[in-house]
């Protein structure tokens, strides 16, 4: 069963359905803070506004100390509640949503050959902040992991963890995990406002400008293989289209077959 979760500034968490979208996104980058929507002055002013009890949302802040009791634990770090900036200080137009989509491996899993390949990914929906990344589309993915594994646990779903997380705002990130007979994979990947984006998977670092799909096939000595591909944009609705093109490539095909994966 494939799977969107998207995290809102007040609400914990919902579902919600991607219509598809076949519009062809254009991929913008900034070159300067000149022109940006993001500057080094605002950067700067959201810092205060961190440490100014004036400014935060403590309806937000109540509402995240009720759900720490109620969401389960969360890999690889465990979800602090920090009261935050209210994110309208930012311009009412400024959060678009951030969110999770990919497949929990319940019969909707990929397979190359005989191996069992599952994937997650994040993505951040249209603001005035976002724009410049999203481009024409409502939201655009900005990372994607795409797993080897031997084991999927379709009664409990021990085999992964993942969150979208929007508390960072105008910063945006996302965590998870999954586990194989022999390892445990855990991650990380987060977007900035001027459209940095880093991922860290098992404390490899990834430049997600270089490629923001990260390919990982655990081997049977208990090492990792990764391979970085650089990716065209993406919607959630474009992504498992995508994901079923990507497989079929020979490259692709030969690194997750390769006989030292598991």
């Amino acid at each position: 069963m494939k799977y969107v979760l998207l995290f809102f500034s007040i609400s914990i968490f919902f579902h919600k359905c991607v219509p598809q979208q076949n519009k062809p996104e254009v991929e913008t980058e900034l070159t300067s803070t000149k022109d940006a929507n993001w500057t080094l002055e605002k950067e700067h002013e959201h810092l205060q506004n961190r440490n100014d009890s004036t400014t935060w949302d403590n309806a937000q802040f109540l509402t995240d100390l009720e759900a720490r009791n109620i969401l389960p634990p969360n890999k690889p770090f465990e979800v602090g509640v920090f009261p935050t900036p209210s994110f309208a200080l930012l311009g009412e137009k400024s959060f678009g949503g951030v969110g999770t989509f990919g497949i929990n491996g319940d019969g909707d899993e990929k397979h190359i050959q005989d191996k069992i390949i599952l994937y997650n990914s994040f993505f951040v929906g249209m603001s005035d902040i976002t724009k410049p990344f999203v481009g024409d589309e409502n939201e655009r993915v900005f990372f994607q992991i795409i797993l080897l594994t031997n084991f999927v646990d379709t009664a409990n779903y021990t085999h992964q963890q993942k969150l979208a997380f929007s508390r960072n705002h105008p910063d945006y990130m996302g965590q998870g995990q999954y586990k194989t007979q022999q390892n445990t994979i855990q991650y990380v990947a987060f977007l900035r406002p001027n459209q940095d984006s880093y991922a860290i998977i098992n404390m490899r670092l990834f430049n997600l400008k270089q490629g923001r799909t990260i390919l990982i096939a655990p081997q049977k000595d208990g090492s990792l293989r990764s391979m970085q591909i650089d990716s065209p944009p993406l919607t959630s609705a474009q992504i498992d289209q995508y994901t079923d093109k990507l497989l079929k490539q020979k490259e692709v095909e030969d690194f997750f077959t390769y006989h030292g994966n598991i």
